[in-house]
């Protein structure tokens, strides 16, 4: 058995009670009644730090605090700098949680808690397996540290400030945990993850709601104009039909799609508990290639016209959708956007106004080479710590705050997490095993003893 083995099963009663300490705290980013809350977590994070050598102060906020740690170490060796956050999402509805949210409770060898597993216990296995390495008196290079406390919110105020924080979180890689992995045993380094753009369309026609037999086949109605817009928007085989929307987008080698292709995913098995095919996007190429490689546009939400009960007659005086866009490395955010609007204003009929509310830029996608350094080096941690090699996985979601980071750090992202689907992130009864936390910690321990 290893010393970090031995380590993490002499202390894991101990690693058990600060982590469910961890985890004690409501601090919910998103509503002003835990601010307290998340202070105070921000507070214990800084706590741990320290006692772990770092030299750790609270960075304020517009918002939340953030947590920033530095622990200075071997010049010669490439600086890490590492994200996560102490914010977590709201715990309701609470009835339908087996045991409180803010009471971790093991059960069946989980922890259950609302962040048990995002993203307080990936952070938590990495401040242990810190622990471990210390202990053990490992050649560490200099590590910072840099947990926000509004992830869940949008990172709106860490966006504003990153640019006055270039020299303090200057590194060469960025380790990010906030991921998940295939399976058990499985470890998976996600390659990359797409950048998100989005708007609310609103169509306007008549300025009230008018007698849809008096005026049906005079006034445009401004549902059937916002449908057509939207259905225009795509091509008969899934692909997008808005001028220029494709420009730039980088197309990913045969090696990399043959990797995303291959992945370990039984792809059927997760159709069948959707209870639908996978029949979206650009239905030519296979699903991992869509969802990794290829951006999308989605209609997240459509309104418009009489909504209660029965029916009621009317010519609607406006429709709106909400609209999101993935996007894929090559493609510009702005002027993607602005693509989108143009056509929208173009493809609207005369007897319509068309306004655009609540526009968001979320950042830009970013996709990592398979020979990258920082891959190479995760590759040979999971090859000595879990005796397999990792899986490649290109994600069809968004963590905008990823690429700005790296830019202003001057860093390379490496996102390698330990989640599963069982954990139930962001639901009633949120868990990660115990199982999940020694593998997150086996494999930060391998990757510094690698480095």
């Amino acid at each position: 058995m290893t010393f970090a083995a031995q380590y993490f099963s002499k202390n894991q009663d101990r690693f058990i009670s600060e982590w469910k300490e961890f985890l004690s705290f409501p601090s919910v980013s998103t509503d002003p009644a835990y601010s307290a809350e998340c202070s105070a977590c921000a507070d214990w994070v800084a706590t741990h730090l320290v006692r772990l050598g770092f030299r750790a102060e609270l960075w304020p906020s517009a918002t939340k605090p953030l947590v920033y740690g530095l622990l200075p170490g071997n010049p010669a060796k490439p600086t890490v700098l590492f994200y996560g956050h102490y914010d977590v999402q709201p715990p309701e509805p609470l009835e339908l949680w087996t045991s409180p949210p803010f009471e971790p409770t093991i059960r069946d060898g989980r922890m259950y808690a609302r962040g048990a597993q995002d993203n307080k216990g990936q952070v938590f296995f990495f401040l242990k397996a810190l622990e471990a390495l210390r202990a053990q008196g490992v050649d560490l290079p200099t590590i910072k540290v840099l947990i926000e406390g509004e992830e869940e919110s949008g990172s709106v105020a860490m966006h504003a400030a990153l640019p006055e924080w270039r020299e303090p979180l200057a590194a060469n890689i960025l380790m990010v945990c906030d991921t998940g992995m295939v399976a058990h045993g499985r470890p998976t380094i996600t390659m990359g993850l797409r950048g998100i753009i989005g708007c609310e369309v609103q169509v306007h026609g008549p300025a009230i709601d008018l007698h849809s037999g008096i005026y049906g086949g005079l006034v445009l109605n401004p549902i059937h104009a916002l449908t057509k817009i939207v259905s225009g928007m795509f091509h008969d085989d899934g692909s997008i039909a808005i001028p220029g929307f494709y420009d730039g987008v980088v197309e990913p080698s045969p090696e990399d799609k043959a990797r995303a292709n291959g992945a370990p995913i039984d792809l059927d098995a997760i159709a069948r508990n959707l209870g639908v095919p996978f029949a979206g996007g650009e239905r030519a190429l296979p699903p991992m290639e869509r969802r990794g490689f290829r951006p999308t546009i989605e209609v997240n939400g459509i309104g418009g016209g009489y909504q209660g009960v029965g029916g009621k007659t009317v010519i609607p005086s406006y429709a709106m959708a909400k609209i999101s866009s993935r996007l894929v490395a090559g493609q510009d955010p702005e002027a993607t956007l602005r693509k989108i609007q143009r056509y929208v204003r173009d493809a609207a009929p005369v007897g319509c106004r068309v306004e655009f509310t609540a526009e968001k830029v979320g950042g830009q996608a970013f996709r990592l080479s398979t020979t990258s350094p920082v891959v190479t080096i995760a590759t040979e941690a999971i090859r000595r710590s879990f005796g397999c090699e990792p899986v490649f996985l290109w994600e069809g979601a968004s963590v905008p705050i990823i690429p700005d980071l790296a830019s202003v750090s001057g860093s390379e992202p490496l996102l390698v997490g330990f989640g599963l689907e069982e954990d139930a992130i962001h639901s009633p009864n949120e868990s990660f095993s115990l199982r999940q936390l020694e593998e997150g910690y086996r494999y930060t321990v391998s990757f510094f003893e690698t480095l």
